[in-house]
Parts: C-alpha cells; structure tokens; sequence
C-alpha cells in the first residue's frame, strides 16, 4: 500500500473530495514525522507505537565493493505493533 491508496480510502470512507483526502493524509505523516523528529513517542491505539532509538557506531561491508564502511552515531525510527495486528507482521 502507498500513500496514495491511503488517500483513495479515505476518499470513500469519509465521502471527501480527492484533494481534501489528501491533504489530511499528509498532514498526518507530517505531524508524525515532525513529532519524531522532536523525540515525542506517537500511538496510534489499535495499530501501534512509533518512537525514535539511539542507533550505536559500527562498521559495516559494501557488498559490492567489500569495502569497509562507518556507520555513524544518530537516530533510527522504530515501530511497535498493537497486539491485535501481531499476527499479521511478515513471516507469521
């Protein structure tokens, strides 16, 4: 699913004109990256918990050119399902 899908339901479900649908659907996911970015934590009852996690130093190999690469200290986004969608993550 992408971001237009999501605009295409909210369309139906809430009897919206295309471009008003749109424009909620992204102001959510700028609220939501705005809110992560401030290291606030966002749940979203029944769906899950989106908060943001130190990510630690290290090195890691280029595939391709097997060379030796750093991966520098910052930020990662995590993402914790509700219980009731557990079962439908990838490899359940």
């Amino acid at each position: 699913m992408v971001k237009a899908d999501l605009v295409k339901q909210a369309t139906e479900a809430g009897n919206l004109e295309g471009s008003v649908s749109r424009r909620a659907v992204e102001a959510l996911f700028e609220s939501l990256g705005a809110a992560l970015e401030r290291g606030d934590r966002v749940v979203l009852r029944r769906f899950g918990a989106f908060h943001t996690a130190p990510r630690k130093t290290g090195v890691a190999r280029n595939v391709r050119t097997v060379e030796l690469v750093g991966i520098p200290r910052g930020r990662v986004v995590r993402f914790r399902p509700a219980p009731g969608i557990q079962s439908f993550q990838a490899g359940s």
